[in-house]
């Protein structure tokens, strides 16, 4: 990972090789950028929506740093033995990050999907 991206994205782009013209408010460039194809990006999508409840699935697809946390995430399915289901299900009994309201809740929600 480069320099600009740590300072960028901080701890959710370690690991991942992130281009230094990464624009996450263009999503379906991002996502190529990162490597996560439409239909792992879909499925990824999809499992959220199953495990968590429907605003947070929400907040969190919806996210500016979602393609980040998808190619995170795509890294866990291939590099853990949980599944990303058991490991998003964390989230519904670890809360701490519903302690924020507003954009601050959405960051909350974000860091809290990576750092289990």
């Amino acid at each position: 990972m480069s320099a600009d991206a740590q300072r960028a994205w901080g701890p959710l782009a370690e690991g991942l090789t992130v281009s230094r013209d990464l624009d996450c408010g263009n999503r379906p460039r991002a996502l190529k950028q990162l490597g996560v194809r439409p239909a792992v990006h879909a499925r990824m999508a999809a499992v959220v929506k199953e495990v968590l409840p429907v605003r947070e699935a929400g907040l969190l697809v919806g996210s500016r740093r979602w393609p980040l946390l998808a190619a995170r995430t795509r890294q866990l399915g291939e590099h853990r033995t949980d599944t990303v289901a058991q490991h998003l299900g964390r989230l519904t009994t670890n809360t701490s990050w519903q302690e924020a309201t507003g954009p601050a809740m959405v960051g909350r929600l974000v860091n809290a999907t990576f750092t289990f």
